[in-house]
């Protein structure tokens, strides 16, 4: 055995210890797949007809299970429920619970032949949200647009828009540079005065000035895209108070959320997810940085297949079980049963 198999809980502690703390300004998450081949993918990105259909699925559970949604869930809580309930979403399970990613890993039966793998992610604060984010929203809001999103094309649109309009966009920033230089020459005493003090340069300013109206300009333009704009409605539909403007880069964001711990299930497992944006098409996932994930001497961290039964006795010492995670009646029932049949 290599060291950075894990064929016990020991072996995770020994792993654990040697990787240390996360950095300062990182909080650390865990995810265990029952396959050490699989790449760290969301559900809706595992087979191409999903992603294509991934907003008519949506749709079409929310129509056909309207008493399984309140009218004030947030999209995203929507996506979690359906995740919960095995739909595919961009969504990503994770845990705060190094043993419950552990287990993950053990309890896939049907893939208890195969070595397992616990990722570990260290992610950098700035990328952990709350749910009530306008950065979670607006990949949340994501899924709901048709398989022809793509932020590429509104780029391009944009920038064609600018050169066709751009005469009308140059006299927009001429005329508000004009009305400073006037205010400049009325009050060019009293300005010079005040960019002394400050150590200012009064043409420095107006140049700055025109690159905040130029960026403005295109932030503008990109957001008037059909794509856009119909990406901003499903965003307002779903929160009203929403008005900031959509940069194009936030589209490509991989965001670790805190959701509410008002479901058992994601309450007992300590979860949280990882939701994926995209990578210019709709049809392409955003990249999780490689950066975030920590492997052990450069290698995988991975779960013997021959020692998930045994692992999985140890966690069941430990609290961690089919019982305790799944709390739900459905998912009681083989416990139980297993329990006072033998």
């Amino acid at each position: 055995m290599t060291d950075n198999e894990i064929s016990s809980i020991s072996d995770l502690l020994r792993i654990l210890t040697e990787l240390g703390e996360p950095a300062e300004g990182h909080s650390r998450f865990f995810r265990g797949q029952g396959n050490a081949e699989w790449d760290i993918l969301p559900g809706i990105y595992r087979n191409q007809k999903l992603v294509e259909n991934e907003d008519k699925i949506i749709k079409e559970a929310l129509l056909n299970c309207p008493d399984d949604f309140s009218p004030a869930d947030t999209l995203l809580e929507k996506l979690v429920k359906l995740q919960h309930y095995g739909y595919p979403t961009r969504l990503l399970d994770l845990t705060a619970n190094a043993l419950v990613g552990l287990y993950f890993a053990c309890s896939n039966l049907e893939h208890h032949d195969k070595d397992g793998q616990l990722i570990i992610l260290d992610i950098p604060n700035e990328n952990v949200k709350y749910d009530d984010s306008d950065k979670v929203s607006l990949l949340s809001a994501i899924a709901l647009q048709n398989n022809s999103f793509d932020v590429k094309k509104a780029l391009n649109d944009s920038f064609k828009s600018m050169v066709i309009n751009g005469k009308f966009h140059v006299n927009r920033i001429n005329s508000a540079l004009e009305g400073m230089s006037d205010f400049i020459d009325k009050n060019l005493e009293s300005v010079k005065e005040f960019t002394k003090d400050l150590d200012l340069d009064s043409k420095k300013i107006i140049e700055e000035k025109k690159d905040e109206l130029m960026k403005q300009i295109k932030l503008e333009v990109f957001n008037n895209q059909t794509d856009i704009v119909n990406l901003l409605g499903t965003i307002r539909q779903d929160k009203p108070s929403f008005d900031s403007r959509v940069l194009f880069e936030d589209l490509a964001n991989v965001l670790c959320v805190k959701v509410k711990l008002n479901n058992n299930r994601i309450s007992r497992q300590q979860g949280s997810f990882l939701i994926v944006g995209i990578d210019n098409s709709k049809l392409l996932p955003a990249r999780i940085p490689n950066a975030w994930q920590r492997k052990h001497n450069g290698s995988k961290i991975i779960v013997k297949a021959d020692s998930k039964t045994k692992i999985l006795k140890e966690l069941k010492a430990f609290g961690i079980s089919k019982q305790i995670l799944f709390p739900e009646l459905e998912s009681q029932a083989s416990e139980i049963i297993a329990q006072y049949s033998k």
